[in-house]
């Protein structure tokens, strides 16, 4: 975010810094936002295996594999637009950036795995279910029935 900033303000188009023509703002906007929540998310997966233990923490662990490398590819993306050909040359770290991210949602089993245990928890909270109390109480709690 940092690189794409201090990129985005230094570089000009039409007289202006790139990072305020267009979305830049915005891009700029969504990439803190998203990263904060990845944060959370993390925080939330540590206490879990903390005060539930690792099996019980498994769907917060997935949901992170899951979630984080695929939007941090996508800030990192976000980055060496801002950069142009720079971006993917060898004067900026951006390209091994996003060569270790992609690699991270190899590392640990494939995407599909991770969003696949999610699934499953989310299905197996619901499934013999039939009392509507019930339905609605679990529709507020969210998506994960761990400590808050």
């Amino acid at each position: 975010l940092e690189l794409m900033i201090r990129r985005g303000l230094s570089r000009e188009a039409f007289g202006k810094p790139i990072a305020r023509l267009g979305k830049n703002t915005e891009v700029i906007a969504k990439a803190r936002i998203e990263l904060e929540a990845m944060r959370l998310m993390v925080l939330r997966a540590a206490k879990a295996m903390d005060t539930m233990g690792n099996a019980e923490a498994r769907v917060w662990v997935s949901a992170v594999k899951a979630m984080v490398p695929i939007r941090v590819c996508a800030i990192i993306d976000e980055a060496i637009q801002v950069f142009g050909a720079t971006g993917v040359s060898q004067w900026t770290p951006l390209s091994r950036m996003y060569a270790s991210q992609r690699t991270l949602r190899l590392a640990d089993g494939p995407d599909e795995v991770h969003w696949h245990v999610v699934g499953r928890n989310e299905i197996a909270r619901y499934e013999g279910e039939d009392n509507d109390t019930t339905r609605a109480a679990r529709t507020q709690e969210g998506m994960f029935s761990g400590p808050a």
